[in-house]
């Protein structure tokens, strides 16, 4: 699957963000979307394809904080799933960019690591999901957050 999902990658990255593009700027959508920020390319692409066919969520993928901040211009995803250690900058740093746009002061961001972080988020509406995860446990912080 993994393999697969690696073919899929040029096209899943451009052709996902170019058709969720299109069904979040329609008016009559009421699919939630979440964009997956994460520099591993196979994980990014397994989020986003878990995501989308588990959950049926409208996913765009983000390689790194500049295309995840690009991507904004253009798309207002209700959640945000970010990698902590990205190519161009960490996960709280893209987070404190995210949080600089008023339209996102609220959204609800799961947080990725590798690595313990401590870290005070308290009231950021920042939850944090350790590597490697259970699917599972992916989809209740989810729907928890949707919640919120």
């Amino acid at each position: 699957m993994v393999k697969m999902l690696l073919e899929k990658k040029s096209t899943m990255d451009h052709m996902g963000a170019m058709w969720n593009l299109q069904q979040e700027n329609s008016a009559s959508c009421a699919v939630k979307s979440i964009l997956v920020v994460e520099g591993d390319s196979a994980l990014r692409n397994l989020l986003g394809e878990t995501l989308q066919d588990e959950m049926a969520y409208q996913v765009v993928l983000a390689p790194s904080g500049k295309a995840a901040l690009n991507t904004l211009q253009t798309v207002t995803p209700q959640l945000f799933l970010l990698d902590s250690c990205l190519p161009d900058m960490n996960g709280l740093e893209l987070v404190k960019r995210i949080r600089s746009m008023q339209v996102f002061e609220q959204t609800p961001v799961l947080l990725m690591s590798g690595s313990p972080t401590k870290v005070d988020i308290a009231g950021q509406h920042i939850r944090y999901l350790n590597k490697p995860f259970c699917l599972n446990e992916l989809i209740k912080l989810i729907e928890e957050s949707f919640v919120v």
